[in-house]
């Protein structure tokens, strides 16, 4: 995997196989390509990116990316335990009534966390959309495709071994400030550093001043529960190593979660370590976040071989219920011929021989043929009545169906419909399940059987009778 970190003054990547970095590299960028972590130039820096690349013998084209903390909006929420399918109603409301502008300004991600039996704590992040979309433009210019996307804060805390914790990366254009308790990070602070601090010094002063604001802050609201400074504190960054000598924290080193060179300085590759542990879901990192910031419109589409198979398949169930239909209607257009042709000889038979014998003959091949005509109208009425219930059915089930859902099969037997599909979360099964019990066209409808293959990725069965 490629994780890249674009900060104002260099490109950062890493191409990380398994656990093992492969590859480091950085490109120092020209003042003004990027400010504040907002790519103000995606042409130029985006042909950076792809010279990094090729000089280093990069062929991939998925990435991880980190984006900058300075302009994100970061909330941690306690909600009530609420079931899957109203979490998302709960987590639109508490963005509205937490973010400081309005939704429609920003690219929106949430992550629930279950932390008792009763309670849940919601994870919400806004960007600007103006920052998104910059670095999607920028990887579109180098021919690359976000896998994820992180805010650099989280992506450093990952880089930890502990779950009450000071995270702290300070780099030579900004700095993060990350409070991390029972693995959740509780505060996030990205700031540039002012224009007063010109020195590697000042920029560390203003670092500790943010730093003992923002300890002040979290201590002011958790009286009995404050964080002292025998909590352990993990430094990173250009500044790193100088910050951690003026601390009075319990400094801990960066565990070393990845193998690499000991040429590597790991510090100044946080972030795009950080990344690398939330792609892998590693059990190293304490961090329970790993929400991808990615917004929606942006994530690759896969191509709909499932949706295009059940749409095939729907249309060979029509067909051949067409086929039976008019097979049926040609016996019984046969038989009215064959009626028609009996009755012509019940008239010439009685007008030829006019005898009582004659009659009785002719009214019993009459019978025999009208026995005939029913024996064919009653599978012909049967199937007519099979084919307009199984169509009607048909429609139901993939009319209600939400466009982001799925669909592998559909199978029709004595026991009713089952219906196997994939959808990116478990709630859009639940909508669908009670759109379908909504439409009062089945008894019943269960699911049954619903798992998380992969991340964004739900395969249920349902049963329709």
């Amino acid at each position: 995997m490629i994780t890249l970190n674009i900060e104002d003054t260099a490109i950062k990547l890493m191409l990380v196989r398994g656990r093992q970095v492969e590859t480091s590299a950085s490109l120092p960028l020209e003042p003004g390509l990027v400010h504040d972590g907002i790519v103000t130039n995606p042409a130029i820096v985006g042909r950076h990116l792809s010279e990094l690349m090729a000089a280093n013998g990069i062929g991939e084209k998925r990435v991880l990316v980190s984006l900058s903390g300075i302009h994100a909006i970061y909330r941690v929420v306690p909600v009530p335990k609420l079931p899957g399918n109203l979490m998302a109603e709960a987590a639109k409301r508490e963005m509205e009534r937490v973010m400081p502008v309005s939704l429609n300004e920003l690219y929106t991600s949430w992550q629930p966390i279950n932390i008792s039996d009763v309670e849940t704590i919601i994870c919400l992040v806004g960007l600007p959309r103006n920052t998104v979309d910059a670095m999607i433009e920028t990887l579109r210019q180098a021919g690359l495709q976000p896998d994820a996307m992180d805010i650099k804060p989280l992506s450093v805390a990952r880089v930890t071994d502990e779950r009450d914790a000071i995270v702290i990366n300070a780099d030579s254009t900004g700095f993060d400030i990350v409070v991390m308790i029972g693995g959740i990070p509780e505060l996030l602070r990205s700031l540039p550093y002012t224009s007063e601090a010109g020195t590697p010094e000042e920029k560390i002063d203003e670092v500790k001043e943010e730093l003992e604001r923002t300890i002040s802050f979290y201590n002011s609201s958790h009286k009995g529960a404050e964080i002292t400074n025998r909590m352990a504190a993990f430094v990173s960054g250009e500044l790193g190593e100088q910050l951690a000598q003026t601390l009075d924290y319990r400094i801990k080193p960066l565990p070393r979660v990845l193998s690499y060179s000991d040429s590597l300085n790991i510090s100044e590759y946080a972030a795009n370590t950080g990344l690398a542990l939330r792609q892998a879901k590693s059990e190293l990192s304490p961090v329970r976040v790993s929400l991808s910031v990615t917004p929606e419109v942006f994530l690759p589409k896969p191509f709909p071989v499932m949706q295009l198979a059940s749409w095939a398949f729907i249309a060979l169930a029509a067909i051949v219920v067409i086929l039976f239909g008019i097979r049926t209607v040609q016996t019984y257009l046969d038989t009215t011929m064959l009626q028609i042709r009996i009755s012509s000889a019940e008239n010439q038979m009685i007008a030829r021989q006019g005898t009582a014998t004659s009659v009785k003959q002719i009214q019993a091949q009459i019978d025999a043929a009208n026995q005939t005509t029913a024996t064919f109208k009653t599978p012909l009425d049967t199937a007519k009545a099979q084919r307009e219930s199984v169509n009607d059915d048909l429609s139901t089930i993939t009319s209600l169906l939400p466009g982001i859902v799925d669909l592998n099969s559909i199978t029709y037997g004595t026991d009713g419909y089952f219906v196997t599909g994939t959808a990116p979360d478990e709630s859009t099964i639940v909508d669908y399940v009670r759109a379908l019990t909504n439409s009062a066209k089945f008894s019943q409808v269960l699911i049954s059987g619903m798992n998380e293959a992969e991340f964004n990725k739900w395969q249920f069965t349902l049963k329709l009778e």
